[in-house]
């Protein structure tokens, strides 16, 4: 006896983008990136701290207690970004969706934009996510992470995603 047989959908696998942050730059976040919505994901004070303070830590240049208070830092806020980062996958969906986080649904998206701006010689890119109304939710990118960043975007998001 031939059956019809059938299997369900998985759910999808959001891809996490990040860290972003506010325009201020007091607020880090990452966005989990599924097929219905892009939810932002809100740091706390002292992760988004940390997170600030993540990246390669620098050569040596003075022997002094500032160099090994940073290098210090940059060690731990490294560690926090690699635990932040492996925990937002274990997160259920349904408490991703809840306060503080924000949930741009994709059908009331109107573009997901990357612009880069300067300020004093730095470059500065910023995410626009653009709602139908006409709202736009800024948040900025750190210059060594826009690649990933805007690879990650445009492979999930191909007709919202531009570049300015």
């Amino acid at each position: 006896m031939s059956g019809t047989g059938f299997a369900f959908a998985p759910a999808a696998t959001p891809a996490f983008v990040g860290p972003v942050k506010t325009r201020a730059g007091f607020q880090y976040w990452y966005l989990a990136c599924f097929p219905d919505c892009v939810i932002a994901v809100r740091q706390g004070a002292l992760t988004g701290l940390l997170l600030g303070l993540s990246g390669p830590i620098p050569r040596a240049r003075f022997a002094g207690l500032g160099y090994f208070t940073m290098a210090f830092l940059m060690k731990r806020g490294n560690a926090k970004r690699r635990q932040v980062e492996a925990d937002l996958p274990n997160i259920p969906t349904s408490r991703l969706r809840m306060e503080p986080n924000l949930v741009f649904a994709v059908a009331q998206l109107r573009s997901i934009a990357i612009k880069g701006g300067e300020f004093a010689g730095v470059v500065i890119p910023d995410l626009i996510l653009e709602t139908s109304n006409g709202s736009l939710h800024n948040f900025g990118i750190p210059p060594k992470e826009l690649p990933i960043v805007s690879a990650q975007l445009q492979k999930m998001y191909p007709a919202l995603y531009k570049r300015i």
